[in-house]
């Protein structure tokens, strides 16, 4: 850890900041014992004040905890997602306080397979762009998508650049605007090149999320199945009692 102590940058908010990544990229795991505010003024000649400031905010956000008389430690916080919402990773990462990033594995055309076809009401034969993304946190990876999209409403697409919002392309390139969409959740086991992406062990469990997205006339434009790390997310819903 470097702090400069000539940087405009708030010496606490670089403290902060570089202890938050390496909590979130795994470096400090949950449970850890951090070194004392002592031992960090020592080691980077820096108040304790400054120390503190910098703790007291990782502790508002969930990321460590103080035991009396022990010291304090690293709680990993997961990522909360509201079922309800439609809410896209990139706005989703950034309530959090997080900074995401996506990384386009492939985009290509294909068949139609069973699930892309039963879920978009297609044909045997018929083409899709598949496009595998691989969606990011401060650089950790949180979740790794597959998306089949109808080439009939959007033709070309897999000439765009496709790592931004994947619905604003639909409604600004397409003038597809997407009006509903719908999902379905299960835990399932990740194992072989896909938990190696998500950096998690073979069997592992995750989120497997499967859903589709409809325009205003009842058309499917595309669908997915998503993995999320169960480790990293808080899925939840609330439901009013009838």
């Amino acid at each position: 850890m470097v702090i400069d102590q000539q940087s405009k940058v708030p010496l606490y908010y670089q403290l902060k900041e570089d202890l938050k990544k390496k909590i979130l990229k795994g470096e400090f795991k949950e449970g850890d014992l951090l070194p004392s505010e002592r031992e960090f003024s020592e080691r980077y000649d820096i108040s304790s004040t400054t120390i503190r400031r910098a703790l007291n905010d990782l502790v508002h956000e969930n990321l460590l905890e103080r035991k009396a008389g022990k010291g304090t430690f690293v709680r990993m916080g997961k990522v909360k997602r509201d079922l309800r919402k439609v809410l896209g990773f990139t706005q989703n990462m950034k309530e959090m306080g997080l900074v995401p990033s996506t990384e386009v594995l492939s985009k290509k055309v294909v068949s139609v397979n069973v699930f892309a076809r039963e879920r978009m009401g297609l044909k045997k034969g018929d083409k899709v762009v598949k496009l595998e993304r691989l969606r990011m946190a401060n650089d950790v990876p949180m979740m790794l998508e597959t998306r089949y999209i109808r080439t009939d409403l959007c033709p070309g697409i897999q000439k765009e650049g496709l790592a931004a919002s994947l619905w604003k392309v639909f409604e600004t390139v397409y003038g597809c605007k997407p009006f509903r969409h719908s999902q379905n959740l299960r835990i399932a086991k990740i194992a072989g090149h896909a938990a190696s992406l998500l950096g998690l062990e073979d069997q592992a469990p995750v989120f497997l999320i499967k859903g589709t997205t409809y325009l205003e006339n009842g058309q499917a434009i595309e669908c997915e199945e998503s993995l999320y790390r169960s480790d990293k997310y808080d899925l939840a819903f609330e439901a009013i009692i009838d």
